[in-house]
């Protein structure tokens, strides 16, 4: 039997909670948002600076990653 460590055992359950957390993240419905900033005198935008945001239509999926449990 192989015996690890605290910092072994640490890496490895770091690891495994990434996974789950990107493969629930990835079975999520999701789309982009692009905001821009706007110039100051005139208040038209300004479409060389983009702002991109992903919204998760889904947050349930995500919160589902703790088993039910929101506190953790």
């Amino acid at each position: 039997m192989n015996t690890m460590n605290n910092a072994q055992v640490i890496k490895a359950i770091e690891k495994y909670t990434l996974h789950k957390y990107l493969e629930k993240l990835t079975h999520a419905p999701m789309h982009k948002l692009t905001l821009f900033k706007v110039f100051a005198h005139t208040g038209a935008p300004n479409l060389s600076d983009p702002a991109y945001l992903i919204l998760v239509d889904d947050l349930q999926k995500i919160v589902d990653l703790n088993s039910g449990q929101y506190s953790n």
